[in-house]
């Protein structure tokens, strides 16, 4: 039997719960399992003392025929106890890279994230029995020292955190908290399937294991605990030495990333990963994109896929991207209002400036094939291909770029290059022509073309 000073309860949370960041306030992933559901009523018969309020959160993933009944039992729960209760539902969409359980958690970090303001942190149930899991896991697919670090208690998120303040804690502690208070949980049926990797090492090898090495959770939690340790150490070492190939989000500089030694393109390639918060590529996948990029020439194209990212290699950078953007897929005709509005992550174009009436003939779409531009009166007509390859935007991000039509010709390339024509009227009128992307990769690459825009641009005929 435990001894009462060990077993999960209040005090032992908060004092886990000192050790986070100052917070804004605390979001909880709340399932209606008997892990959140420990977490959130001892969080809540703590409430006095805590720095910031509580909010659950219950992502509705609609893959289980219960999906309902769980939302309504953590809406019930919540509203017994004047907690604070937001459900969020997902669409999960499957696809052949990932199975639809890593689908489903790379969805549902990725709405966190989006949730996560300045200060706040985000609480998950995560416990030693699931760090157990994660490390011996990570060790069956050959993981690195990150890998066998297993389950970070406290990572950043988007604006804020993740938090895991039960890492410490066995699920059976967490279990008899709840039996001791009285408080049901929800069971998901398919925690007994053992063709799922975790359910076969929690429902059948561990077990055994335990006969054999008494206390191997223990065991696996101190050794994810050193290689934290470690692997915290080498990041650092990383962030300092190679901060200038680190320090953009979108692109690498291929040529100073070639002349490091072999093993530590594998670790700075991970480090710029991880600072984004990407999920885990594989060695093995890692290592061949790296040999591809390394025995290529600027023209080529080597790139790697996975979990609804890509990295790719275009011209003298490496370029990563979290979202397929949209092309413009027609022309729009821009007859009123200083703002046009495009798709989403296209964001819109604007006027800045004096209030004006916009001319006839205007309209917005991406480049036709053939088209050209004339940038001075007298200049000749250049084609808006090659100024895009000037711009060195890559060719899959060039039908995202809009371009401005007047009566039929070119006469803006995002907002950077801007013909005669129009740049009379702009002068003219006082305007300023603007492009404000939705996505952070278009704006990072918008800012990289007004960089050259100057001194490149204008010197063009």
């Amino acid at each position: 039997m435990a001894n009462p000073d060990e077993r999960f309860n209040s005090a032992r949370l908060l004092q886990s719960m000192a050790r986070l960041p100052q917070a804004r306030k605390y979001w909880l992933g709340f399932s209606g399992g008997a892990d959140s559901s420990a977490l959130l009523h001892a969080l809540y018969e703590s409430r006095d003392e805590l720095q910031a309020p509580i909010h659950a959160v219950h992502f509705h993933h609609g893959l289980n025929p219960g999906a309902d009944d769980w939302q309504h039992h953590c809406q019930n729960f919540c509203r017994e106890r004047d907690i604070s209760f937001t459900s969020d539902k997902l669409e999960i969409k499957r696809t052949n890279r990932t199975s639809i359980e890593e689908e489903s958690r790379n969805r549902r970090y990725q709405a966190i994230g989006e949730m996560l303001r300045s200060g706040d942190i985000y609480l998950t149930a995560h416990h030693a029995d699931d760090q157990a899991e994660t490390v011996f896991l990570n060790l069956m697919r050959g993981s690195g020292i990150e890998g066998l670090a297993g389950i970070p208690q406290l990572r950043k998120l988007g604006k804020g955190w993740v938090a895991r303040p039960l890492l410490n804690m066995r699920r059976s502690e967490l279990e008899s908290y709840l039996v001791r208070h009285g408080i049901d949980w929800l069971e998901d049926p398919s925690n007994k399937d053992q063709s799922f990797d975790r359910n076969f090492l929690r429902n059948a090898l561990f077990p055994q294991l335990e006969t054999r090495w008494p206390g191997v959770v223990g065991r696996l939690t101190r050794s994810a605990r050193t290689a934290r340790i470690s692997a915290t150490v080498l990041a650092d070492f990383i962030d300092i030495h190679c901060d200038e190939l680190l320090h953009n989000r979108h692109r690498m500089p291929l040529r100073p990333f070639l002349r490091l030694e072999p093993p530590m393109r594998t670790l700075v390639l991970r480090q710029w990963l991880r600072r984004q918060e990407i999920p885990a590529l594989s060695e093995v996948r890692l290592n061949e994109f790296i040999k591809q990029i390394a025995g290529s020439t600027s023209s080529s194209q080597a790139e790697v896929r996975w979990a609804g990212w890509q990295i790719k290699l275009y011209g003298n950078l490496i370029w990563l991207q979290d979202q397929v953007i949209p092309a413009l897929e027609s022309c729009q005709d821009w007859t009123v209002g200083a703002k046009m509005e495009l798709e989403d992550s296209l964001g819109c174009l604007q006027l800045h400036g004096s209030k004006i009436t916009i001319p006839g003939g205007w309209r917005v779409g991406a480049r036709r094939k053939g088209e050209r531009i004339r940038l001075h009166h007298q200049g000749v007509r250049r084609k808006l291909k090659d100024l895009l390859r000037e711009s060195a935007i890559p060719p899959w991000l060039r039908s995202s770029i809009p371009v401005l039509y007047w009566d039929g010709e070119a006469v803006a390339i995002g907002d950077w290059i801007i013909a005669h024509r129009l740049q009379n009227w702009l002068d003219t009128h006082d305007v300023e022509y603007c492009w404000e992307p939705g996505s952070p990769l278009l704006s990072d690459l918008r800012s990289a073309c007004h960089d050259l825009t100057v001194d490149h641009y204008q010197s063009l005929g």
